[in-house]
């Protein structure tokens, strides 16, 4: 699955062409996207709930070198579900020792119930809803030894939103 999941990546980023100079690599919003969507969706459980993490849409902020990040969650308990929209927003981030890039020091920026047959969630709810605003842990993003597939050695110096991409300075 692994394996799949990394020739998907070399596919995707084949495909839409990312733009390469000299001591820089550029990631469009929707490469990121796509290399996101490889990934997910994500399942963990919390407090009893099972959580899934699909549909991944970034948003990059360039003014601010900030990342928004939108997810479906579906959150199940007993066959009962909650299905909501949740985003989060924090700054970029490179992890030399982990080879990650991050979204550091997110917070809640929107959560919404789309639909929801989960018993006396109305308070479970109303806690989720207080947390908009605050900080939440750190978010893994991108997996840099993946791009180090396609080039070997790859040891980014920096990594800033410009104009819209993903900056990776080298």
């Amino acid at each position: 699955m692994a394996l799949l999941k990394h020739i998907t990546l070399i596919c995707i980023l084949a495909l839409t062409g990312f733009n390469v100079k000299a001591f820089e690599i550029t990631l469009a919003e929707q490469q990121i996207n796509g290399m996101l969507a490889v990934s997910f969706p994500v399942k963990q459980s919390y407090q009893g709930f099972d959580l899934t993490f699909s549909d991944p849409k970034v948003s990059l902020i360039s003014i601010t070198n900030s990342i928004a990040l939108k997810s479906v969650i579906l959150a199940e308990q007993n066959g009962q579900k909650l299905r909501a929209i949740a985003s989060a927003q924090g700054q970029v981030y490179y992890n030399r020792q982990q080879q990650v890039i991050e979204i550091i020091k997110p917070s809640l920026v929107e959560f919404t119930v789309l639909d929801n047959s989960i018993e006396q969630s109305e308070i479970a709810i109303d806690s989720l809803k207080q947390v908009i605003g605050q900080q939440l842990p750190m978010i893994f993003l991108l997996d840099v030894k993946q791009i180090n597939q396609l080039f070997p050695g790859l040891q980014p110096k920096d990594i800033v939103i410009r104009d819209n991409g993903l900056v990776i300075s080298l």
